[in-house]
């Protein structure tokens, strides 16, 4: 009795080992992918409008805990205006030797970057980075106080400037759109 108890068990046992375990042609199973990393970084930021904007990055990934340099694949770069409902594919570049890729383009309006790696193979895992810009058509005071934009005064401006509703730097003291109207 305990003999066909243990067999019923191990037979139950397998059958529930075979169910869960996925089923692979041959005997070969596939291995883990790498882990991919690709960074974004457009410059200058802000830019002027109709000035030359470069997003350049690298694509790398990790082998046996050190991240190596991805040649020659293909990354994609997305334009994600301020303001619209989505972004579109705007090129599609090369990494070199080092993994690093560069694009350049005429700035025309704000918005964010977004660079994707999307492997043509399963190996590696896929990634995305993205990096925002503000494009300006006057003066650096129409785009936000950031890191790479430091907030302005009047003494940096010089003279009466259109700020509109965005007045980022607070140069609009009696609110009527017109800034650093003393100067």
């Amino acid at each position: 009795m305990i003999r066909r108890s243990i067999l019923a068990l191990g037979s139950a046992l397998a059958l529930a080992l075979t169910a869960s375990a996925p089923a692979y042609a041959g005997s070969a199973q596939p291995t883990a992918a790498y882990d991919t990393n690709v960074t974004a970084d457009a410059k200058p930021e802000p830019v002027a409008k109709n000035r030359t904007l470069t997003v350049t990055g690298s694509l790398k990934y990790k082998r046996s805990g050190t991240w190596r340099p991805m040649s020659a694949r293909a990354v994609t770069i997305h334009f994600d205006p301020s303001g619209t409902a989505g972004s579109r594919k705007v090129a599609t570049v090369r990494t070199n030797s080092n993994g690093v890729y560069t694009y350049r383009t005429t700035a025309t309006r704000s918005g964010k970057w977004i660079v994707r790696y999307q492997p043509q193979v399963s190996t590696y895992q896929p990634d995305v980075a993205s990096d925002a810009v503000c494009v300006y058509s006057a003066g650096r005071w129409q785009c936000p106080v950031s890191p790479t934009n430091p907030d302005l005064d009047c003494a940096d401006i010089g003279r009466t400037v259109w700020v509109g509703t965005n007045d980022y730097h607070g140069l609009d003291r009696d609110n009527d759109g017109w800034g650093c109207e003393s100067s």
